[in-house]
């Protein structure tokens, strides 16, 4: 067997094992859930407030788990995936709905809260992978929750432009205003910009490209860790994977705005016509 073979069929069996110990989480994980459940519903008898706080608390970060396990078995399929695209239609608004219900326990617990917004038709068709562009918006919509303040607000904006499909995430906070989380890794390049121009009102567009976001990334944990070396952190991987998602199906990702008026993610997809 060639070593190219042998690297086939480890990564293969790392993903059947991954999926199988998931599967097995799911189990106890919905025991946990059950119980919380039946303690919230006092069907063995009142609840002090106290308790009822814990078992609220319990329920909500096990619904968490149960996303994060079952994001683990999704992710261990992608590699197969973006090699062979399986292209369908696919409601992009019901999507995020989607994605949005399963982030839900984790924006409870950060105390922020989202908000969708569609301009045009209600419901964007798109024919593409359903399974990756449902990891890409997953993962940057989750890079922005875990970087944003207590009391902040998603936004998330669903909207057609020059015959392109839009997907805008940015965060809205009552004293910061609007704002993009990780601003600081692209504000050299964000200040030759806005220099370049006169007005400051202008709304300016920088494309992020996974090669040049993966080192300012990495760049930046090795200057922060000289003696040792850690994992950036899960936001950031998040981000940086769905940089790689989106490229990997013809999109971009960019950062339109401005210092004044604020910056935010726009994820970019091409319509594209598919012969079936």
């Amino acid at each position: 067997m060639t070593k190219k073979l042998m690297a086939m069929s480890t990564n293969l069996l790392k993903n059947q094992l991954l999926t199988l110990i998931s599967q097995e989480m799911l189990t106890p994980l919905t025991s946990v859930m059950g119980m919380a459940s039946i303690l919230n519903q006092e069907i063995y008898g009142p609840l002090q407030e106290k308790q009822r706080e814990y078992v609220e608390i319990i329920n909500e970060r096990s619904r968490y788990l149960r996303s994060l396990v079952e994001q683990m078995i999704t992710l261990t399929r992608l590699d197969e995936s973006c090699q062979n695209l399986e292209i369908t239609s696919v409601d992009v608004t019901n999507l995020c709905q989607q994605i949005v219900r399963e982030l839900e326990p984790e924006m409870v617990y950060r105390q922020v809260k989202l908000q969708l917004l569609a301009r045009g038709s209600d419901h964007k068709i798109l024919f593409v992978d359903q399974e990756i562009l449902k990891q890409t918006l997953y993962n940057l919509i989750y890079s922005v929750i875990q970087s944003a303040g207590s009391g902040s607000e998603i936004k998330l904006h669903l909207f057609d432009k020059e015959e392109k499909f839009n997907v805008a995430v940015w965060v809205s906070h009552p004293i910061l205003g609007d704002y993009l989380p990780h601003t600081q890794l692209y504000s050299e390049k964000l200040s030759t910009i806005e220099e370049n121009n006169n007005s400051s009102l202008t709304l300016h567009k920088l494309q992020v490209t996974f090669a040049e976001l993966k080192k300012i990334i990495f760049d930046q944990q090795l200057k922060q860790e000289e003696d040792s070396r850690t994992n950036p952190n899960r936001d950031l991987l998040a981000l940086l994977f769905s940089c790689q998602l989106v490229e990997k199906q013809g999109g971009s990702l960019w950062i339109h705005g401005s210092a004044k008026s604020g910056y935010r993610y726009v994820l970019v997809l091409l319509y594209k016509t598919y012969v079936i």
